[in-house]
């Protein structure tokens, strides 16, 4: 029995455990995972989970996850992979007519994936060695989904899961970016522009390409040298 979680009905929680099985529930369209000694804390946004106040470790908790929300859990699934999640404590009859507690997962957020794959996206954008390929209308567009990922953040609040940052360094992270991102664009359209780049652009041709570049004689000219050709042939 959960007895600890008794005193923390309805309060929203972060857990850690690990993956001891699951069975999917077709009918439902759900998959009931088995999760093996989870760690349940107190929720802080401006704190670590490593560093949030301990609530319990239980032997096992049952997550139930929709087949559609499967994507948002920062875990493979296999057998003993680690396993994160938020949720609400609350309590349940079992069928002896006995009350136990339990975990039942909230939508979960997918903020520190957002924020990994835009900063991905940023760095393999902007580290092309051709200045003229980097995708500038991208970058643009990028800079303006800053805002919608810092409101959020914001209307996460207490409900920000923090396994990886706290609200002030996702939004630290968030601002530092919406400062870099531009000065990438206004530095790359301004180095394109810049007298010396468009002299680096003017690249001396090889022989090759000097020889293609001389014109063609015209049809006039072929023939008189032909003619000419011909009676040097006949002396």
């Amino acid at each position: 029995m959960r007895q600890k979680l008794a005193d923390h009905l309805n309060e929203y929680v972060l857990c850690k455990g690990w993956i001891g099985g699951w069975e999917d529930i077709k009918e439902c369209s759900t998959r009931r995972v088995f999760i093996k000694q989870p760690t349940i804390k107190k929720a802080d946004k401006n704190k670590l989970f490593s560093e949030q106040e301990l609530i319990s470790t239980e032997h096992h908790l049952n997550l139930f996850i929709k087949f559609e929300d499967l994507y948002k859990y920062e875990t493979i699934w296999e057998m003993n992979q680690i396993i994160q999640f938020a949720g609400l404590v609350e309590g349940y009859t079992r069928s002896n007519g006995s009350t136990d507690y339990g975990v039942y997962g909230t939508e979960q957020s997918t903020i520190h994936f957002q924020l990994e794959r835009f900063i991905q996206s940023i760095k393999e954008t902007s580290n092309n060695p051709n200045p003229e390929d980097i995708d500038l209308p991208f970058l643009e567009q990028q800079a303006s989904q800053l805002i919608m990922l810092a409101a959020e953040v914001d209307e996460a609040g207490d409900r920000l899961p923090t396994f990886h940052k706290t609200y002030e360094e996702y939004k630290d992270t968030l601002c530092a970016l919406a400062v870099v991102v531009p000065n990438i664009v206004r530095k790359t359209r301004a180095f394109i522009a810049s007298r010396d780049y468009r002299r680096s652009k003017k690249v001396r041709k090889n022989p090759i390409q000097q020889a293609k570049a001389i014109k063609t004689p015209r049809k006039k000219q072929n023939q008189r040298a032909n003619e000419l050709l011909a009676k040097i042939r006949e002396e």
